[in-house]
């Protein structure tokens, strides 16, 4: 039935009214021709666009858009404040509960750690002895005071006795208690200790006091015992942490002989080699045992040890096998022949230049010097020339001599500088068969002062024409 308030023309036209059987529209529609814009952006373009005229229409969209957009906002944040306040809120209420719990946990277990151990310190052999010792250590609740079982509520008599936890001393029966061997119980009060006692019987404890000091040896043991891939990880770093240092200390030595210095020697780069080649092995055979442990397939395990094995085979090919080869003996050989013939003509020509100069001194002197101290000159121009002031070089590192003339006689056992020379090539030696080539370099620069020392002291005796000095 019509309404007989419409204008038939708008009835008809269905501008106003929708029919029982009209489609019903949904989306961003514009309100002219209908059309769904998808978007309020794209429906605002629209209207100014294709009904320009209406714009009572666009600004009327306008305002509605803008006060939607505020409203959508001012509820998502208040949805994300109202969010983190929940967040906080229930983390401090978390936080609020749990730590008062971990605290008393934690204090009944420190109390239950401390009677145990005052229990297993002086415990005799003998079971009554034994009884009073645990009854002298723990109150027991009395045992008339408790009718029932606290666990299983079940009466006492003569089928069900009363049993005391020797541990909180409090009243159970034989199916509610439980023992804890004394091997657990030593390993509870002492972690670091692992001792197998013969003895099989323990200490009655309750369900509760068991928790407790269950759940502590679990703590103790999982910091204790750690995943094998931990344990190979470890190893690793440590053979890493031992080779280190070797690599460039071969690479010094290498340098140094191809200098053609005598502070070290070909076996000594023979040895730092094979050392970190025996290092590079085991490196390659931990990294392939890491490799070999079983993960699921997908795994971060499975992912880690695949990086630790690949980083072991760059550190071996980059740091290891990157090292240079050994010299040959012969080259070698000859490189510190010519460095010691450059060495004996830089002082061949020190020498000469010393004595050019102090023959140009004493020429000086002669002027103002009588017939007598002219002919002393000449005198000890002569030993200089003859060496008297110079030492002659060592005959080997091993078999050094010093340069003694007619007038010295030095005693190797009464000179304390010749008895030190020899403690420090001892020390030498034995940083050698240790392969301990820092120490060996700075003994090697020790010998030479001190050998410098003694040709030193040996130039002033035979200078001053007298014995040896001694200290």
């Amino acid at each position: 039935m019509s309404n007989p308030f419409d204008d038939p023309d708008e009835g008809s036209s269905g501008m106003l009214l929708l029919r029982d059987d009209a489609e019903i529209l949904e989306g961003f529609l514009c309100p002219i021709c209908k059309a769904d814009l998808k978007t309020p952006e794209r429906l605002t373009a629209h209207v100014e666009q294709q009904h320009s005229e209406e714009q009572d229409l666009l600004k009327s969209l306008r305002e509605m858009f803008s006060f939607a957009k505020k409203k959508i906002l001012n509820l998502d944040e208040t949805a994300s404040e109202l969010a983190r306040n929940l967040d906080s809120s229930l983390g401090q209420g978390e936080v609020a509960v749990r730590n008062p719990r971990l605290e008393r946990y934690a204090t009944e277990t420190n109390k239950l750690i401390i009677r145990l151990d005052k229990l297993l310190d002086g415990l005799p052999s003998d079971p009554d002895a034994r009884k009073r010792h645990e009854q002298s250590k723990v109150p027991w609740i009395d045992g008339k005071l408790v009718k029932l079982c606290p666990s299983c509520a079940k009466g006492f008599g003569l089928t069900r006795r009363q049993h005391h936890c020797r541990v909180c001393g409090s009243v159970m029966c034989d199916g509610c208690s439980f023992h804890l061997s004394f091997d657990e119980a030593r390993s509870i009060v002492q972690p670091e200790m692992s001792s197998k006692d013969r003895d099989s019987s323990g200490f009655r404890v309750c369900e509760h006091c068991l928790h407790l000091l269950m759940n502590r040896k679990e703590m103790q043991d999982s910091r204790s015992d750690r995943p094998p891939v931990t344990k190979l990880y470890e190893k690793l770093l440590q053979e890493k942490r031992e080779i280190t240092p070797d690599i460039p200390m071969y690479e010094k030595i290498i340098g140094s002989l191809y200098e053609g210095d005598a502070i070290y020697r070909l076996s000594d780069a023979s040895a730092l080699r094979e050392k970190i080649g025996r290092a590079a092995e085991r490196i390659d055979n931990i990294s392939k045992a890491i490799l070999a442990l079983p993960f699921p397939q997908g795994s971060r395990e499975e992912s880690l040890k695949k990086s630790i094995r690949l980083s072991c085979i760059a550190y071996i090919k980059e740091q290891m096998l990157s090292t240079p080869p050994l010299p040959a003996e012969d080259e070698i050989k000859k490189i510190q022949a010519r460095k010691k013939q450059e060495t004996a003509r830089r002082i061949e020509r020190e020498r000469r230049l010393a004595l050019e100069a102090y023959e140009r001194y004493e020429l000086q002197s002669e002027s103002y010097a009588t017939n007598g101290s002219s002919s002393s000159s000449t005198a000890s121009t002569a030993e200089m020339t003859n060496g008297r002031f110079y030492p002659a070089p060592a005959t080997g590192t091993d078999q050094w001599s010093g340069f003694q003339t007619a007038t010295v006689n030095v005693s190797a056992s009464a000179d304390p500088l010749i008895d030190q020379i020899n403690i420090v090539k001892g020390y030498i030696r034995q940083a050698r068969e240790a392969m301990r080539f820092e120490e060996v370099e700075t003994l090697e620069r020790n010998l030479s002062e001190l050998t410098q020392e003694f040709y030193e002291r040996q130039r002033r005796n035979a200078q001053e024409g007298g014995g040896p000095v001694r200290n």
